[in-house]
């Protein structure tokens, strides 16, 4: 919509030339549409408008999410260390007014409007024209240009063809918005995935009551939904998860905080492993459907060695008795969480002595391919726990992570992998 002043630009002649307009913003977002950022792109753009207009003063204004302020990305004609600040709100503002009101404005000749502020009666300004740049989802910001007289006065028609030039400019500014959300979200998710107050297993190793815990973990490119916790209880037992959601990205990062919370509120030392797991499928399913599932392991510790497990799709753990015996997989459960409303879950309970080990291990370990794209597979894992069942645990699921490193001669997986390996000591 336009918003003329009193003035005569209604009888004001077209100065711009809608085809050199819209060939010189084709041309230029063409050129600049890769870039990273928008002060670079957003300069050349405004540049290339003021050539073809031949304003004297011009700025493009971009609604900064942060602050909601606009923000000048791109001025000419205007103080230099204004560029890359937010402009303090002023309610009388014409660029404010333009923003807020979706209309574009032509300011020429002498003006009597109390709405903007510097138009008093007295005030003689120059030709002026303010323009939104939006969007069917809303407004963008704001381009404004500026003559010094003796220059062609602006008039209607010149917001018209301005306004129709405007698309690649708004697709340049949609896309150098994405591309800076992606990197600070990416960002923020490296933080979240790396951060030690986010669970109760943390990297390394520690103890806790009757045994030592050790965790690992390998990122890949890709961020995953692999994670590990678990709840301690008064009795001195811990309930403890490991899982792994199905995708990657931002996505299964927020399913596997969802997961996360479900499992927190749902431990319990009363509660049986087979019916924790239930509980979390049915929440799981109820909130993300079918479109993502979590396969995890869950175990009930208690102190005195016993443990009950219950395996939901997850990579079955490996039993490492402390006297050479064969390695076992614990591998009672059920279908992975979430898919199946009313899964059904089964459970078992096995007796850890002094020195016995559980290690899980993710998908992303198991499944990582060589030079000749076998994969690392369950019993390089068997033969390698044999040999370190006996060492320390940030040693034990270090090596191991370093064995598959080797193994594909990749220094970053193609998927997240996750060792998490705890040894019963008795005695505490």
């Amino acid at each position: 919509m336009l918003a003329s002043s009193p003035s005569s630009s209604n009888l004001a002649s077209t100065s711009l030339d809608p085809a050199r307009i819209e060939a010189a913003f084709a041309t230029t977002c063409e050129r600049v549409g890769s870039a990273e950022g928008l002060a670079a792109p957003c300069a050349e753009i405004l540049a290339a408008l003021v050539a073809e207009s031949g304003a004297s003063r011009a700025s493009l204004l971009l609604l900064n999410p942060d602050t909601g302020r606009l923000n000048m990305a791109a001025a000419i004609g205007l103080p230099a260390d204004i560029v890359g600040r937010d402009m303090t709100p002023r309610p009388r503002s014409i660029s404010e007014w333009v923003f807020r009101n979706r209309r574009g404005l032509v300011l020429n000749g002498e003006v009597r409007d109390e709405r903007f502020e510097g138009t008093s009666r007295h005030a003689v300004t120059e030709s002026s024209m303010c323009v939104p740049i939006e969007t069917t989802a809303g407004p963008l910001g704001v381009l404004s240009l500026a003559r010094h007289s003796p220059a062609l006065s602006f008039a209607d028609p010149d917001l018209l063809t301005l306004s129709h030039a405007l698309p690649p400019v708004i697709d340049v500014i949609r896309r150098a918005w994405r591309m800076e959300r992606a990197e600070r979200s990416l960002q923020r998710l490296e933080v979240a995935d790396g951060a030690p107050d986010r669970t109760l297993v943390p990297r390394g190793a520690f103890a806790m009551r009757s045994y030592d815990v050790g965790l690992a973990r390998r990122p890949s490119w890709n961020l995953g939904g692999d994670f590990c916790d678990r709840v301690p209880h008064a009795n001195g037992g811990n309930t403890v998860l490991v899982a792994d959601v199905s995708g990657e990205g931002a996505l299964a990062a927020l399913s596997a905080g969802f997961a996360q919370g479900l499992f927190v509120g749902a431990a319990s030392p009363e509660r049986s492993a087979a019916g924790i797991v239930a509980q979390l499928n049915a929440g799981l399913h109820s909130r993300i459907g079918e479109r993502q599932f979590v396969a995890l392991w869950l175990a009930q510790l208690e102190k005195n060695g016993e443990v009950s497990y219950c395996d939901a799709g997850y990579p079955a753990p490996f039993w490492v008795p402390a006297d050479g015996s064969p390695t076992l997989r614990l591998d009672r459960g059920g279908p992975v969480a979430g898919a199946l409303p009313h899964a059904q879950y089964q459970e078992e309970h096995v007796r850890m002595l002094a020195g016995d080990l559980l290690v899980a291990v993710s998908d992303g370990l198991l499944a990582e391919r060589g030079p000749t794209d076998q994969p690392y597979g369950a019993e390089r894992v068997a033969e390698l726990l044999q040999e370190m069942r006996r060492e320390p645990l940030d040693r034990l699921t270090h090596e191991l992570c370093e064995s598959v490193r080797a193994y594909s001669a990749r220094a970053t997986p193609t998927d997240d992998i996750l060792v998490l390996a705890i040894r019963y000591r008795p005695g505490d």
